[in-house]
């Protein structure tokens, strides 16, 4: 049992990570953790190291937050996932073939996109 809920946090971190917002990328690659605690696994997003993460996900008091809702979100996308590791109807190679055709893929998508756009502003800096 606690070899799946750990695969099951494993998920949601990866997406966690995936779907996070990414203006600085220190949201998604230093505050999405997973923690053990009383022999028990689960995902923190958060904390000392970005306490703005709370920000990211709420409504504002002023205009709309694009990123409202996206930790609702992410869990409710892996839910579908974390329901047949937790009956055991996926072997751990599924569940990390599973990740890495989603959520990994994607992650590699946004860090491209990323440094493009940093490559472009550089580019606009030295004209």
């Amino acid at each position: 049992m606690t070899q799946r809920i750990y695969e099951c946090c494993v998920v949601l971190h990866s997406a966690l990570v995936a779907n996070a917002p990414k203006d600085t990328w220190n949201l998604a690659l230093n505050s999405i953790r997973i923690v053990q605690e009383g022999g028990s696994y689960h995902v923190v997003v958060g904390g000392e190291i970005a306490p703005y993460a709370i920000y990211t996900n709420e409504p504002w008091l002023r205009g709309k937050n694009p990123n409202e809702g996206w930790i609702e979100r992410t869990i409710e996308e892996c839910l579908p996932i974390i329901r047949q590791i937790m009956s055991g109807a996926l072997t751990k190679t599924e569940v990390e073939e599973w990740m890495r055709n989603n959520y990994h893929r994607k992650l590699a998508q946004h860090y491209h996109e990323h440094i493009e756009k940093k490559l472009r502003e550089l580019e606009r800096i030295a004209v």
